[in-house]
């Protein structure tokens, strides 16, 4: 039996948007049975290329009938079907993920483990057929038996790590490690191992000049691809590691024995943070959950603000357009994003998150707005794209398709603790009790993560709005959905500007009429269109929340205050919503 039939893991839920079932029907070794559950075992080293994606080929055993008898020799056979899959999706496909009709609600509950190592100190690259001597992974624990001998034969240099004083050796796919190590956006990946390293210049506009050293991240990138980026500029050594790497795979792909490892791109101590199962005296990672940066110099980050204004904020005219095209506002988390065979058509993108810790000390970063941007002031025009059928990965082949792009990275969880966060806790905990005071549907909401229910909520950072209107609280807000009695409220809750005092902003629950442009990332602040965003640079700008302007709302606005009451049924969050019921 294999490792995942063998023993009796624990399940745990997880969020994945992905749903693969266009893949999965069309397999290109095994039988796919889409009444039956699966789980991810292994990523082949056989990479190819479907027109701009690089596709890894997945394999997926059957946890309903993990085996079956073959008719010709009698033997028992595992039972699995392998698919080829862009690599941009990998990080939302760990081992011991679980799937069943293309998507995955859960997976195994595994142990976590932390390691440190550096190129030079620690690791080792060996793959499986270097059988001279044993190999660390002792792979007869953790594959079927009938498929041993072919799972030996697999081509992958793995990353051995043996830290010191500790005689467990932790076994690293270079394929998880490329995900985490190289960058935080998948597409990032996707660019470095398809283009020539002049297409790469260009499209990561590494060329870019500034009046101090510094770097600028492309639109489709996310902002903690700095650190790499930067290294990519600016060091000789990252330059020609990541070239090497770059040609190596690119040569390897549709060959059956290709040839290629991912060292690391920086010379400086490396820490890992992983789920892993214990192997003997091995550890297999199956999902990388944090790794450290490399230190240095500060770095500059140029960006341009997000519309071009001019000085005094208002268009100027006899401006050209600046075209603009709208991002994709699920209204659910939980909904998933059918994931097509196709090369985008639609320029319509929607996020595919998964989390990746910091381990160790932050890197330094400067945002630098570039000051040509808002010189002068151009007309925004928001091009209407219609809502894509699917999503894909791959270089753009139309505008007007039905195949959105799926814009896949690892992000930050932002764990960093809000002066004042306490009241946010107090005000959690009355809209949780909700769910079962008045059989209430609650979630928190981040643009980024979506709906959740979770304990652990995350704040929205409300940073920006403050530099942009001179103001300096609040820092953040807690922004909760709460579904009761055939209607949709929001609340919006901003941490005590004095926690002694229990100062600061009130409370606000609000009505949308229209959900989707409510939470819209595209806000008009002269607009008469409601907006979530909208609320918080009015309430920002007025420094708070008056009776006149909930009043201005028209009956889809009130307020709650926080004031402990002697009373246990007391409930702040109902105390704001019956008002407008």
């Amino acid at each position: 039996m294999s490792y995942f039939d063998e023993n009796n893991l624990e399940r745990v839920r997880w969020r994945c948007s992905l749903n693969l079932e266009k893949y999965f029907e069309n397999p290109i070794r095994g039988f796919y049975n889409k009444e039956h559950e699966y789980v991810v075992t292994w990523y082949e080293n056989r990479l190819s290329l479907d027109k701009s994606k690089t596709l890894v080929e997945v394999t997926f055993i059957n946890l309903t009938n993990p085996t079956y008898t073959d008719k010709e020799t009698g033997n028992l056979c595992q039972s699995f079907f392998r698919v080829a899959l862009p690599i941009n999706y990998l990080h939302k496909i760990p081992f011991g993920s679980i799937w069943k009709e293309g998507e995955s609600e859960s997976k195994f509950r595994l142990k976590e483990f932390e390691v440190t190592f550096s190129k030079g100190q620690g690791l080792s690259y060996k793959p499986l057929w270097m059988n001279r001597t044993p190999h660390p992974l002792e792979a007869y624990k953790y594959v079927h038996s009938s498929y041993l001998d072919s799972f030996k034969r697999d081509g992958n240099k793995l990353l051995v790590i043996n830290p010191q004083n500790s005689n467990k050796s932790y076994i690293i796919h270079p394929l998880h490690f490329f995900m985490a190590h190289y960058g935080y956006s998948s597409e990032l990946k996707h660019i470095l191992i398809t283009y020539s390293w002049s297409k790469v210049e260009e499209k990561l506009r590494l060329g870019e000049k500034f009046e101090n050293k510094g770097i600028f991240v492309p639109n489709n990138l996310s902002t903690k691809d700095a650190v790499f980026l930067y290294h990519l500029k600016y060091s000789k050594y990252t330059e020609k590691i990541v070239k090497d790497v770059m040609n190596n795979i690119i040569l390897s792909k549709g060959n059956e024995n290709p040839n290629y490892l991912i060292p690391c791109w920086h010379d400086q101590p490396i820490t890992l943070s992983f789920y892993g199962i214990e192997l003997g005296n091995s550890v297999l990672c199956c999902q990388i959950t944090g790794i450290s940066q490399p230190q240095g110099e500060p770095i500059n980050l140029y960006y341009h603000s997000a519309i071009k204004v001019s000085k005094d904020g208002k268009r100027q005219d006899g401006d050209e357009p600046q075209y603009r095209t709208r991002k994709y506002e699920r209204e659910l988390e939980l909904e998933k994003l059918d994931i097509a065979l196709d090369n985008v058509n639609n320029l319509v993108t929607a996020d595919v998150i998964e989390h990746l810790k910091l381990l160790g000390e932050k890197r330094e970063i400067n945002r630098i707005r570039l000051t040509q941007e808002i010189q002068q002031g151009e007309n925004v025009k928001f091009l209407n794209y219609d809502k894509p059928e699917n999503y894909g990965v791959g270089d753009k082949q139309g505008k007007m398709g039905n195949t959105g792009i799926a814009n896949c990275f690892y992000d930050i969880p932002n764990n960093q603790e809000t002066e004042g966060k306490s009241r946010l806790d107090t005000v959690w905990e009355h809209a949780k009790r909700l769910r079962y005071e008045h059989d209430a549907k609650v979630y928190w909401y981040t643009p980024k993560l979506g709906f959740n229910e979770s304990d652990d909520f995350t704040l929205v950072s409300l940073q920006e709005t403050l530099n942009s209107l001179g103001q300096s609280y609040p820092i953040a807000a807690l922004i909760l959905r709460v579904d009761v009695k055939q209607r949709t409220f929001f609340v919006l809750s901003f941490p005590a500007r004095n926690e002694r005092e229990n100062s600061g902003f009130s409370s606000v629950v609000y009505e949308p009429q229209d959900i989707r442009q409510f939470l819209s990332s595209e806000v008009d602040i002269h607009s008469r269109n409601e907006n979530l965003f909208k609320l918080f640079v009015e309430i920002i700008s007025s420094d708070g929340v008056s009776s006149d302007y909930v009043d201005s709302k028209g009956g889809k606005m009130s307020l709650f205050r926080h004031v402990t009451a002697n009373k246990t049924e007391n409930n702040w969050v109902w105390n704001g919503i019956k008002k407008l019921l």
